[in-house]
């Protein structure tokens, strides 16, 4: 028990006790006078707007309050009071939260996507991940339980793992190594249906691994490793991936390791089959060399043919054209002359035709003067050598002439 004053300043809380055990709050600033009571401060939790803070009360009830506040830590209300920080969350993840309903007591699930900044409340708490993760010394290894987390990537991500002692057809042993890239595109059914999607994923890539090299002899395995770039080598882990719900877009194939002796077995048959394929290589260059100077031979010979061909075709076209200019230098010449041949004889005619028409003109004024033409003509005739008269009588029937 304290008797005297005692000062609270700004801000400040405290709980004054009396004699009788009886309790009553005093706040700040002020001046207090005591008297058989005793002084009790309270401390004082404050949180800012990325804060919240867990109250739990005297009766067993908790309540969540959200920052920025603040509040005494008041012994007779309170249990404690915990300080804690809001979950962020980014545009690319989301949490998986479980609500219990205080009346039914049923608890229901709901997904909370970001961007944001997430505070539970009293009853709700957070699902907890565990999946397999990345060994951190090893990162082609992957152990249970070696990741643990609340906030949930939505975002496509990938993760590398070697298949050991896989066995091929003719019992060799290799390790093959594989980096699977995949997508969450269902948390629900990923909840639902699977605990641990990533020991799915590597129990689905063995199995299909596995089954791709039972099928082929470490040679063919090797020629046909390539194929293991395609989705459709491994329908097991498509087929699981698209059940539990994810999307697996690409797995990529990055090699693969054999045993120390088998591996030095293959290097001595690659260095055989390289020798022979070198010398292999050699030979059929040597081979093109000559399929190159033949045929450029070849090329030559036909070029010079065709040369000579258009130099007989041009000759040939030559001559043609001087035989047609020829002929037609000669057609014009025999065009000019039946020409100059019309000309003359239509001279000569429109010459005729004139003295004819001269001679009909003369005629007619003869005619005019009255001379008689008939005797006028006969005189210009010359005189006949013998004359033969013949006379016709009345029953004269037949007539016969003889001139010697």
């Amino acid at each position: 028990m304290t008797v005297g004053w005692v000062t609270l300043d700004v801000g400040e809380q405290a709980l004054v006790y009396d004699h009788q055990g009886s309790a009553r709050i005093e706040d700040g600033p002020k001046r207090l006078f005591l008297f058989r009571e005793r002084l009790t401060m309270l401390p004082r939790y404050s949180a800012n707007q990325n804060e919240y803070l867990v109250i739990k009360h005297r009766d067993g009830r908790i309540e969540h309050m959200q920052g920025p506040c603040f509040l005494f830590l008041n012994n007779i209300a309170y249990q404690s009071i915990k300080k804690k920080d809001m979950i962020p969350l980014d545009a690319n993840e989301a949490l998986v939260v479980y609500h219990q309903d205080e009346k039914t007591n049923e608890v229901k699930r709901y997904i909370k996507y970001g961007p944001t900044l997430f505070m539970p409340k009293a009853t709700e708490w957070l699902h907890s991940f565990c999946w397999h993760g990345t060994d951190v010394n090893n990162k082609t290894r992957l152990v249970p339980h070696g990741k643990r987390f609340e906030r949930l990537q939505i975002i496509p991500d990938q993760f590398y793992y070697n298949v050991d002692e896989v066995r091929t057809a003719d019992d060799a042993l290799v390790r093959v190594k594989l980096m699977i890239f995949y997508e969450l595109k269902d948390i629900d059914t990923m909840l639902d249906t699977t605990k641990d999607p990533i020991a799915d994923f590597i129990n689905c890539v063995c199995a299909d691994t596995i089954a791709f090299a039972a099928k082929y002899t470490y040679i063919e395995f090797m020629e046909r490793s390539g194929e293991l770039n395609d989705l459709a080598s491994f329908s097991q882990l498509t087929d699981r991936a698209k059940s539990i719900g994810y999307n697996i877009s690409k797995v990529v194939f990055r090699g693969y390791f054999a045993h120390p002796k088998l591996q030095q077995l293959h290097d001595g048959a690659i260095e055989v089959r390289t020798k022979l394929k070198i010398a292999y290589e050699s030979e059929e260059q040597q081979q093109k060399m000559t399929d190159i100077k033949l045929q450029n031979e070849k090329d030559r010979i036909d070029f010079e043919q065709k040369i000579e061909i258009e130099e007989m075709t041009h000759k040939q076209e030559m001559e043609m054209s001087k035989i047609q200019h020829k002929l037609e230098l000669e057609k014009q010449t025999a065009e000019e002359k039946r020409r100059k041949w019309e000309d003359e004889k239509r001279g000569e005619m429109l010459a005729c035709k004139e003295l004819d028409d001269q001679k009909v003109d003369y005629y007619h004024k003869l005619h005019d003067l009255g001379v008689d033409l008939n005797q006028y003509v006969q005189t210009l005739s010359p005189r006949p050598n013998k004359v033969t008269r013949i006379v016709a009588g009345q029953n004269a029937t037949n007539l016969h002439l003889h001139h010697s």
